[in-house]
């Protein structure tokens, strides 16, 4: 197995796949290219993960500039868009799964904050962990900000900075931590390379533990997924951080626990 790496830029993900885009990614870069003899891909783990989508005669959910993607190779079932996505619990399964128990995900949840969101992404990352969380966009900066406003925010002085582009509930990666003199910046992946720049944007942590809490009546979480050996010093992170280890509830009809 491959160390679980930073991925490259790549192509968009289909609609309503978000949460099986970077399941499949993440497995396709630690080594993992066949599941039961099929080949992993976003479709394969949203069939497997019990993803649902909502009805095909409604308007795509898509941020401004991408093309819908729509051609599934699997049938999946539909529920109301409200209730539609892939559930937390069926994603871990998918990806622990797919690699024989080699990568294991870690559910963490809580009282999300800047510095809890910093410490998480400065020491999981440092164990091999792949943060993927899921949050709500709406509560993002604008994934493309002037450069003077990430200067002045690195540099602890008060900003202002438009909302983002698109507001859903959406997985994203939280790849490092970049410091500055006073403040620091996530640098987040996004499954559609049309935000940021090839998908990538700088977010400070207090916007993404905003985004993490949501505050649209579901919850936020975040999966790390980590090799085996490492799961144990990742779930010690976690719980000295304060946070908690869990799925959270986003109100998905495929699970108790969903990822919308």
């Amino acid at each position: 197995m491959r160390s679980l790496v930073w991925s490259q830029p790549g192509p968009q993900q289909k609609d309503n796949l978000c949460g099986p885009f970077w399941a499949a990614r993440v497995l396709l870069e630690a080594g993992f290219i066949e599941w039961s003899g099929e080949p992993i891909d976003e479709d394969l783990i949203a069939s497997r993960a019990g993803t649902t989508l909502p009805p095909a005669d409604g308007e795509p959910a898509l941020p401004p500039g991408a093309i819908s993607r729509t051609n599934y190779r699997y049938e999946m079932p539909t529920a109301p868009p409200e209730e539609s996505g892939t559930s937390a619990v069926g994603l871990m399964r998918a990806i622990e799964s797919a690699s024989g128990g080699a990568l294991r995900c870690v559910p963490v949840r809580g009282q999300w904050t800047a510095e809890r969101i910093e410490g998480l992404v400065s020491q999981a990352t440092q164990l091999g962990a792949r943060l993927i969380a899921n949050i709500r966009t709406g509560n993002l900066w604008l994934s493309r900000p002037h450069v003077a406003v990430l200067i002045d925010e690195l540099a602890g002085r008060p900003v202002e900075n438009p909302p983002h582009e698109w507001d859903v509930g959406h997985f994203i990666e939280l790849v490092m931590l970049v410091r500055g003199a006073r403040s620091s910046l996530v640098v987040v992946h996004d499954s559609y390379p049309v935000l940021g720049v090839d998908g990538r944007h700088l977010q400070p942590p207090r916007v993404l533990a905003d985004a993490l809490l949501r505050r649209d009546g579901r919850e936020g979480g975040v999966l790390a997924i980590v090799a085996r050996e490492q799961a144990d010093a990742v779930v010690a992170v976690v719980t000295a951080l304060g946070l908690d280890i869990g799925t959270w509830n986003n109100g998905s009809r495929s699970a108790d626990h969903g990822d919308r």
